[in-house]
């Protein structure tokens, strides 16, 4: 695998995200029609390189924008790549009354919307019921389903 997948520093430099992308389409794609690996190891040991590439990069922001603070610049080039020191303002609306009151109907909304579905979870169950008015037999089904798969990785 390790000639299909790139080390660290090998991308070439000139390639653009998409490029980098469409790289690592043909790579995966090339790595399952191989039929050389176990595709569950390999996903793990991915898993573990993006942990450590993320890590690596938060560690890495806050001294690299003061080094480049310190050097006065805004935007960095390298090769087909730009770093651009961003300013972002953040604004804090809670001194506002209105404000703070419908931000708290959202919170008591989204706990009432989470107690519903939990409650609903709780009694899905396909009941029969007859509308004593009518005597018509109405009949509740269970709340609609649909199972999703997906690869967790604890590490």
């Amino acid at each position: 695998m390790g000639k299909i997948v790139r080390q660290l520093g090998s991308l070439e430099r000139h390639l653009h995200k998409k490029d980098i992308e469409a790289l690592a389409e043909e790579n995966a794609r090339a790595i399952v029609e191989s039929g050389k690996y176990d595709l569950l190891r390999v996903y793990i040991e991915l898993k573990r390189y993006e942990t450590y590439l993320n890590s690596l990069i938060k560690n890495l922001k806050e001294p690299t924008l003061a080094k480049a603070i310190e050097k006065g610049m805004k935007n960095i080039n390298y090769d087909a790549s730009t770093l651009t020191i961003s300013k972002r303002t953040k604004i804090d609306y809670s001194v506002d009354e209105q404000w703070t009151k419908l931000k708290t109907q959202i919170e008591q909304l989204t706990k009432a919307k989470k107690e519903r579905e939990k409650f609903l979870k709780e009694h899905n169950q396909v009941k029969t019921i007859v509308d004593e008015a009518t005597g018509e037999v109405l009949e509740k089904y269970e709340l609609p389903r649909e199972v999703l798969l997906g690869l967790r990785v604890k590490l």
